[in-house]
């Protein structure tokens, strides 16, 4: 090789090396540019649940207090201690039957999660533990406790077909809100406590409120775990 040819071979090798040399680092300013932008989107996906998750901490802890009030009021039924007095000191804003022939609903916020779910933001959550107890928490606990749910309230809808198939002349007088006719609550309490078929859908719907109630105190122990874990993060 002469003197010339090897002139211009290192030369343009240099050249070579440089442009690739520039091209790897460009990559690698973009790559690390993307991974600080998805590092910001994770810590913003984070916040956002938590956000979620401390604004319904009121609300799951109030709807567990009543799930536990509605299940003590078919409790004391099934054992011959519920009184007149108990019903008519139920809270004034909602039926005092309510216990026997329905159920309360139960939902805490979610609109955050199902968003990251719709647009597949969740994936960027690296940790397979934060991920599993994310779904554990507003998928697998939360349908179980809508399914006990679901029963309980089926199973109140028979109790409330019971009535209107047995006892028509007491249903149609309203009884779901006329709770100011004291003869009216009177005859609806002797039915309850003394019909064995009625006690039978009770003791029905009370094995529903019972798995529910249970179901939502892991959901609620799941719920703290995942709070903890989301602020360490």
């Amino acid at each position: 090789m002469n003197k010339k040819v090897k002139k211009y071979f290192i030369k343009y090798t240099l050249e070579f090396f440089v442009i690739v040399l520039g091209i790897s680092f460009s990559f690698f300013v973009q790559n690390v540019r993307q991974e600080k932008e998805i590092d910001s989107k994770r810590e913003l996906i984070m916040k956002n649940l938590l956000d979620e998750l401390e604004s319904s901490q009121n609300y799951v802890i109030e709807r567990k207090s009543e799930f536990e009030r509605e299940m003590n009021y078919v409790n004391k039924l099934l054992n011959d201690s519920l009184s007149i007095k108990m019903i008519k000191e139920y809270p004034n804003n909602k039926s005092p039957l309510n216990p026997f022939f329905s159920a309360l609903r139960f939902n805490p916020s979610s609109s955050i999660y199902n968003s990251l779910v719709s647009d597949g933001s969740l994936n960027l959550i690296k940790s397979s533990s934060l991920k599993a107890l994310i779904d554990e928490v507003y998928k697998s606990n939360f349908n179980y406790i809508q399914y006990f749910i679901k029963s309980e309230y089926d199973t109140g809808q028979e109790a409330e077909q019971f009535f209107i198939n047995n006892h028509a002349d007491v249903y149609v007088n309203n009884f779901w809100f006329n709770i100011s006719d004291d003869k009216l609550i009177n005859d609806v309490y002797q039915i309850m406590k003394s019909d064995i078929h009625f006690k039978a859908l009770m003791v029905k719907k009370i094995s529903f409120m019972e798995a529910k109630n249970g179901t939502v105190n892991y959901y609620s122990k799941k719920r703290d775990s995942l709070i903890t874990l989301l602020k360490k993060n």
